[in-house]
């Protein structure tokens, strides 16, 4: 024989998520003002902004402190929201 009693109240939510795509405005940089990526191939330029971004200087140093904040402050072209997920959750009984 049970005597677990039925909740007088049950709290619920609702939770959303969305992926979303930023696409900023490229910049161009002159390899010349950049000498740690003189010498390499395109390969290995590549390689090393993206590992290197945040520690690289600005092309516009009295703005920025960095490539990265750089590329980051450039206009935004186009969003993207993707992957929209919907999920009720049960938080608890009283």
């Amino acid at each position: 024989m049970s005597t677990e009693t039925t909740p007088k109240t049950i709290e619920v939510r609702m939770t959303e998520s969305y992926s979303t795509w930023v696409v900023h405005e490229s910049m161009e940089i002159n390899v010349s003002d950049y000498p740690e990526l003189e010498g390499m191939t395109e390969d290995e330029m590549t390689d090393y902004i993206l590992a290197n971004a945040s520690d690289m200087k600005s092309s516009n140093e009295e703005w920025y402190d960095s490539l990265y904040d750089e590329l980051l402050q450039m206009d935004v072209t186009r969003e993207k929201i993707t992957g929209e997920e919907t999920e009720i959750v049960v938080e608890g009984f009283n």
